[in-house]
């Protein structure tokens, strides 16, 4: 085989090809990456930790490192083609897509405060037309309030990483179940990492990891039926931004052991991976081209 800009290197090996290796050394770049961005922000003093050093690994990691050096998910390329194969590009329908990003979002909200609401209950305490109101009241995460919505951006391209890159990946060699479910894996073990830095409860990143995992496998038939990223940069982006406001309630009153096991059944669990799978059947069905 002749070399070419699509091959790996010489011999025509190509990383793109192996995604059991590509996946592994893809995760460990973020990492490396996240530090190295991390260090870079120390001796500039900047403050490491925060949504622009996740935003800045992400872009070279996406943008620059994916494409041109590792070349996944299917060869290195021009980045219109690149943006093309992870379905970043894809942008149509844009209505049907956009209403689909937020109604699967205005699901998971609504399961998010059924959580509270069943919480409540549980203490034996009255459900108030106030308290009721308060469950979904947002103003406190949006502006001039709240950065949240600007914070929470980074999120979204958790998407491109572990959807556009990742299940793109699998798909060319495994079928769709399996490239749904391995990608959610990875999404749902990147999140041990968050042992390292000692500040949370073992129990609470066991949760992380078990949530992540579920959403995981939601967001990849997301994106398969949809043919694009951005109902899933939508859903991820709102439901990292409006969660903290949704649940203030039970995560003030709740131990963590119980903030857990809501949060694997209704914050980001079951619940809504069920109902949302389902709605994006139905609309993709309905209002997108069948895939």
């Amino acid at each position: 085989m002749t070399e070419s800009a699509d091959t790996g290197g010489r011999g025509g090996y190509r990383l793109a090809d192996h995604p059991w290796a590509a996946l592994p050394i893809f995760m460990v770049a973020f990492v490396v990456l996240l530090g190295l961005v991390g260090t870079v922000f120390t001796a500039v003093g900047l403050q490491p930790g925060g949504p622009l050093q996740q935003a800045t690994t992400q872009v070279l990691l996406l943008f620059v490192l994916t494409p041109f050096v590792l070349g996944l998910p299917k060869g290195r390329k021009g980045m219109a083609t690149y943006l093309d194969d992870i379905r970043l590009s894809q942008v149509k329908p844009l209505v049907p897509l956009v209403v689909l990003g937020i109604s699967c979002w205005v699901i998971l909200a609504l399961c998010q405060g059924l959580g509270t609401i069943i919480y409540r209950l549980t203490e034996g305490k009255e459900l108030s037309a106030a308290f009721l109101l308060s469950v979904w009241d947002l103003r406190v995460s949006l502006p001039p309030r709240s950065a949240e919505l600007l914070v929470s951006l980074p999120s979204a391209l958790e998407e491109v990483a572990f959807r556009g890159v990742v299940v793109t990946l699998f798909l060319s060699r495994y079928r769709r179940n399996a490239s749904i479910a391995i990608p959610a894996a990875a999404f749902g073990a990147l999140h041990l990492l968050n042992l390292a830095g000692g500040g949370q409860a073992p129990v609470w990143v066991l949760g992380q990891v078990g949530w992540a995992f579920l959403m995981g496998l939601m967001y990849g038939y997301l994106f398969i039926k949809a043919d694009s990223l951005l109902p899933g940069m939508i859903l991820h982006w709102l439901g990292n931004a409006f969660v903290a406001a949704i649940m203030a309630y039970l995560n003030t009153n709740a131990t963590t052991e119980v903030q857990v096991l809501y949060g694997v059944v209704t914050t980001f669990g079951l619940v809504p991976v069920v109902l949302i799978i389902a709605w994006v059947r139905y609309f993709s069905r309905r209002w997108l081209r069948p895939l």
